[in-house]
């Protein structure tokens, strides 16, 4: 490895694919650094880069991704949510928002957010839902804040047949990957 100068060896590495490159940043120790500068070249500057998104209480918010970890090996996404996703549910109990991931719109990995029982209003909560990954390098996560919002006022002239609906807001703000998961496509 001494005799080839780092041009040709990065001159080789861009024609490999990202799954090799993987591989051979595990493998070899001397050129560890070179495929580990290749990959974040790739996963931050490819146009394939807003591949993933995130299906959240069936609305599919995109994600772009925005920073390589070298020592986790984890890719970080920023999801692009203009606007938080409102849930109502009658009762304050531990209800359940199915999440998933998705690539290229089609499932990846799952996600269940759980709404705690007894949430303040207007009080932010950080959230962080890992999926059920059997990957050995750890699995994908999703972090974003869940608020309990103020109850719906009925009008006054209506009828009350049921109490107000309780409303949670969700807002995703990233998203983690780990590097086996994007080398596996």
């Amino acid at each position: 490895m001494d005799m080839l100068p780092a041009e040709i060896l990065m001159h080789i590495l861009k024609h490999m694919s990202l799954a090799d490159l993987v591989r051979t940043e595990r493998t070899c120790k001397l050129i560890q650094q070179l495929c580990l500068c290749e990959i974040e070249h790739r996963i931050l500057s490819d146009p394939r880069r807003k591949e993933w998104s995130v299906l959240v209480h069936l609305e599919e918010i995109s994600a772009t991704a925005v920073y390589f970890d070298r020592q986790t090996r984890q890719v970080t996404y920023q999801v692009d949510m203009p606007q938080p996703i409102h849930i109502k549910t009658m009762f304050d109990h531990r209800r359940q928002i199915q999440c998933c991931l998705l690539q290229h719109n089609q499932y990846r990995e799952g996600f269940v957010v759980t709404v705690e029982k007894g949430m303040q209003q207007g009080l932010p909560v950080p959230i962080t839902a890992k999926s059920k990954s059997s990957c050995c390098s750890g699995p994908c996560s999703v972090h974003g804040v869940l608020i309990r919002a103020h109850h719906e006022r009925q009008q006054e002239d209506k009828k009350k047949l049921a109490p107000s609906p309780l409303v949670y807001s969700l807002q995703l703000s990233e998203m983690q990957i780990p590097l086996s998961t994007l080398a596996a496509q």
